[in-house]
């Protein structure tokens, strides 16, 4: 992994997606990206002088933007010192444009390898091809010593679990490969789908977790998250409903997954 990138609107959710990005690249010594972005007002004037004067406002409106950014950064680093992180090697980026596109654009250009979002991460999530861990806005910043991976033991699934194993690797991390088993699942497929993932990743300390579906996906996914201590849930994006179901039923429900457990998203190759 070279580097992390979070983008920030500076509210106390995104300062929660700062601490969690901050505290993995500390852990990976990585450099950290801060990016805030902006979108200048599309303004148009009818009176003889148009064009200078609408250089002069828009100027002015990027030279507004850009103290907001620079007020914001000494409390960014001040958060870094209260909890006790390196704050060294952060580079900020400020740049005009939809967050979408310029996240797209700096991630290939500083060659980032995640993405951590506290804020309004659907879009984003479908948009850029890095893994993007979702930070809840209530999630407790603790170390991650648990990790749950769910898993349709599809051949394309092995190329995210690789990556966990290597971020599970930093930290002493137990990984969880869970399965979901419904109505139409056959177990003698699925022990054998399991057995060739064990032979596959003899070397590494994986515990295989067959589930029977209770509810709905989500709902299970929740319930063993709850019981079994999970500071991480790593998915693999095969579709919107799922994702975005997996976030806000819980929130509906009160639940308190959405309070405590942030989701890393993986792309299907």
């Amino acid at each position: 992994m070279k580097s992390i990138l979070v983008p920030l609107n500076f509210s106390e959710n995104t300062h929660n997606a700062f601490l969690h990005g901050l505290k993995i690249a500390n852990q990976l010594n990585i450099p950290l990206y801060v990016l805030h972005c902006y979108q200048s007002p599309v303004l148009s004037f009818s009176h003889a002088g148009q064009p200078d004067l609408l250089g002069d406002v828009y100027q002015q409106i990027t030279l507004s933007k850009f103290d907001f950014f620079k007020k914001h950064v000494p409390a960014l680093r001040q958060l870094a010192e209260d909890h006790q992180l390196r704050h060294d090697d952060i580079a900020f980026i400020f740049e005009e444009g939809k967050l979408h596109d310029v996240l797209r654009k700096v991630v290939a250009r500083e060659q980032v390898r995640l993405v951590v979002m506290g804020a309004d991460p659907f879009q984003i999530a479908h948009n850029i091809k890095v893994p993007v861990l979702v930070v809840p806005e209530e999630a407790s910043f603790t170390a991650i010593t648990s990790v749950a991976f769910t898993t349709l033991f599809r051949e394309k699934d092995k190329a995210a679990l690789q990556e966990i194993i290597q971020l599970a690797s930093y930290v002493q991390a137990k990984i969880h490969v869970v399965h979901i088993m419904n109505d139409s699942s056959s177990p003698a497929d699925i022990l054998q789908y399991s057995e060739e993932w064990r032979k596959a990743f003899h070397d590494i300390a994986l515990n295989f977790v067959f589930l029977e579906k209770t509810g709905t996906v989500e709902q299970t996914i929740q319930a063993f998250i709850a019981e079994n201590q999970i500071d991480l849930l790593a998915v693999v994006k095969r579709n919107r409903n799922f994702f975005e179901g997996l976030i806000r039923s819980s929130v509906s429900h009160k639940l308190a997954f959405h309070t405590t457990t942030p989701v890393l998203v993986f792309h299907e190759e």
